[in-house]
């Protein structure tokens, strides 16, 4: 009785395998028609390079920008957060906005309408005269380049360039235009009001004051709310209220109080007599007066409107020894 059992077990093997085969066939569908070529070599560049960045997929590639787009500034906007969205350098944008922001970031409006560039670099409008040489020469970029970008409709660089025209410079650099106050020391503090600003003071002073350098925190927020401390911005934008005292982060001497004709609005300066400075601008009121000292911690105006129309915030600089230094590196 064993024998038959095992036969008939072993002839019905090929049956079940068969339909086996069969089942599952149906169930995953026809195999993809790729070619042997094709899968080969798919396969040994995924072994061979291994990367650490995947490539990214159909679902989730991003195509590069090329047209040039326009940008509504919203409430809240900064220079960098706009930069940010864009995949752009804030100089890029500063560069191409030159008639609405005249280099100043914190002239941003809400409503404002900006133009943006698909990569970094500079848009120039053809002059008589010019040739790709002197304009990527001027601008610090490659011939090469600017005859590459597609929507300059250039083959090559002895293209003949026609006056009005406008050309996309990728990678090109413009001088930042802002200007910057300069450190007013109390022994030199009388300027020409005609060229800072009604703030300016209009006698020097003497002072026998020399302080640690223990700087506090003007406001109350102890938060950056707008642009940090960069080539094109000559400080930081700290969160304050409308009407909010703003305090002198150490004790000095002011030396400039009032209306700025630099772009910081209503303005203060302070000399703390160890080589270091301190700039408040954008405030709605200044609080203090030429030639004042003041201790750390006293109200030298209040929070306003004057240096950013889009937002109360802060223009804070710290001055070291000539030189711009990162308030927030300082602050405790």
């Amino acid at each position: 009785m064993d024998t038959p059992l095992k036969l008939n077990r072993q002839a019905r093997q090929p049956l079940w395998l068969c339909a086996g085969l069969f089942l599952f066939l149906a169930a995953c569908g026809s195999p993809p028609q790729a070619t042997p070529t094709e899968t080969s070599a798919a396969t040994a560049s995924a072994v061979a390079a291994p990367s650490a960045t995947p490539a990214p997929t159909a679902t989730d590639a991003v195509a590069p920008r090329t047209a040039i787009e326009t940008y509504v500034v919203a409430e809240g906007d900064t220079l960098s957060a706009i930069a940010t969205r864009f995949g752009l350098q804030p100089e890029t944008i500063l560069w191409a906005n030159r008639n609405e922001l005249a280099g100043y970031p914190d002239f941003l409006l809400t409503g404002m309408e900006l133009v943006i560039l698909p990569v970094d670099g500079v848009y120039h409008q053809i002059g008589g005269g010019d040739t790709l040489t002197n304009i990527a020469n001027f601008f610090g970029a490659n011939v090469e380049d600017i005859v590459a970008w597609p929507a300059n409709n250039l083959q090559t660089s002895e293209d003949v360039l026609f006056a009005g025209n406008w050309l996309l410079v990728p990678d090109g650099r413009r001088t930042i235009a802002f200007q910057i106050m300069p450190n007013v020391p109390w022994e030199a503090a009388n300027l020409d009001q005609g060229q800072y600003g009604r703030g300016a003071c209009q006698d020097n002073f003497s002072s026998s004051l020399r302080t640690a350098g223990d700087y506090a925190w003007p406001v109350s927020s102890r938060q950056l709310a707008g642009d940090p401390l960069a080539a094109w911005h000559s400080g930081v934008d700290l969160a304050v209220a409308d009407g909010e005292p703003v305090l002198a982060a150490e004790e000095g001497v002011v030396t400039f109080a009032g209306w700025s004709n630099l772009g910081y609005g209503m303005m203060v300066m302070l000399d703390h007599g160890n080589g270091d400075y301190t700039l408040y601008g954008g405030l709605g009121a200044v609080a203090v007066v030429c030639g004042q000292e003041v201790a750390q911690g006293e109200a030298v105006g209040e929070g306003g409107l004057t240096g950013h129309p889009a937002g109360a915030l802060l223009h804070f600089e710290l001055r070291q020894n000539g030189q711009l230094v990162d308030p927030l590196s300082v602050l405790p």
